[in-house]
């Protein structure tokens, strides 16, 4: 059920959510959240992607946008035993490409970040592969 409660800024961009909300949606330090803002409508949505203890990465992967891609990453993502936290994709209009960003949690992976960077850059239809920390 949604709840709704009026808050102030205490100082610029120090947006201070009552202790009971904080509590219901994981927002406790050392957790993830993914801000997405709009400021055109002067809007922003926040979505909790992980709680602490993860060993996130963010992949960037630019590949031709065919059926069954997104299955072949997923599936080596799986084999690793890497966790996906978020993801979105999108078509590059008129390109033939797809742009997919994903936050992962490596925290069990097998493997090392270089291994499994590797296997994912030898999808045929993979173009770019970009794997960055989150700290």
């Amino acid at each position: 059920m949604r709840r709704y409660e009026l808050v102030k800024i205490k100082e610029t961009g120090i947006l201070e959510i009552p202790d009971d909300f904080a509590y219901d949606i994981g927002l406790v330090e050392g957790s993830y959240f993914l801000v997405e803002i709009n400021p055109d409508i002067k809007e922003a949505n926040i979505e909790r992607v992980a709680l602490p203890g993860k060993d996130l990465y963010e992949l960037e992967i630019t590949a031709e946008d065919k059926p069954g891609v997104l299955s072949k990453i997923n599936g080596i993502l799986g084999k690793h035993r890497v966790n996906i936290a978020f993801s979105e994709g999108e078509e590059i209009k008129g390109t033939g490409v797809a742009a997919i960003v994903t936050i992962i949690d490596v925290s069990k992976m097998e493997g090392d970040i270089e291994s499994l960077e590797s296997a994912i850059t030898k999808i045929k239809e993979v173009r770019e592969v970009y794997l960055k920390s989150i700290k």
